[in-house]
């Protein structure tokens, strides 16, 4: 195995440092879905006995990250363009629910950052950076989910992105390729801004209803 942990946590538990390590370097790309762990060979790079490691698999296994075969075999979750589709739906469904409790929790200086949030996006976008303005984007996203002021929502939100980012690079698409694609959704993100602004949650459940998934939209 090719992969080597850069850098160890120190939670409470060694089985949660394998555990925090490993979902690290599954969402960071650095494991591969499809790839297959060894636990003899996790253990001996976390200097570990073969339980916490058991441990850990099974938390992920239970989250989706790794999938135990009826053989024992250990592999990084799959998936196809068709299930990352239905994750955005997920996204959709809660994202509506995230504004509607954002609109009454979100402060001045939250709406203020979002306005200077969306001006860098538009220069990112004008800059032709797809990549960055990829990142902004979400980046945008994520503020409004932690102004909801639910912390168990925004945990469900950022795992489902965090996981469809790792389908996003095993599949190889390039961000926003297609101009129409890059151009709907920085007019949805100034519409974002302005029902916020406005306190619109018609127009905000409409407009998200209609916005996820369009990096994967190929030219």
């Amino acid at each position: 195995m090719d992969w080597k942990p850069t850098a160890f946590q120190t939670p409470a538990t060694l089985s949660e440092t394998i555990y925090l390590t490993l979902k690290k370097a599954i969402i960071d790309g650095e494991i591969k879905p499809g790839q297959r762990l060894q636990e003899k060979e996790i253990a001996t790079l976390f200097s570990a006995s073969s339980t916490p490691v058991r441990e850990a698999f099974f938390r992920l296994s239970a989250e989706k990250y790794l999938v135990i075969t009826a053989r024992k075999e250990v592999l990084v979750q799959d998936a196809t363009l068709e299930e990352v589709q239905e994750l955005y739906e997920i996204v959709r469904v809660l994202d509506k629910f995230a504004v509607r409790n954002a609109l009454k929790t979100i402060r001045k200086d939250g709406v203020e950052t979002l306005r200077t949030m969306t001006r860098e996006l538009g220069r990112l976008r004008d800059a032709g950076d797809h990549p960055g303005y990829l990142e902004q984007n979400l980046s945008i996203h994520d503020v409004i989910w932690r102004s909801c002021a639910n912390a168990f929502l925004y945990e469900i939100l950022t795992e489902l992105m965090a996981k469809i980012g790792i389908y996003r690079r095993k599949f190889g698409l390039p961000p926003f390729s297609s101009p129409a694609a890059l151009e709907k959704s920085y007019q949805d993100h100034r519409n974002l801004l302005l029902f916020i602004e406005t306190g619109n949650l018609e127009g905000l459940e409409k407009l998200i209803d209609a916005h996820w998934g369009e990096e994967f939209i190929i030219s």
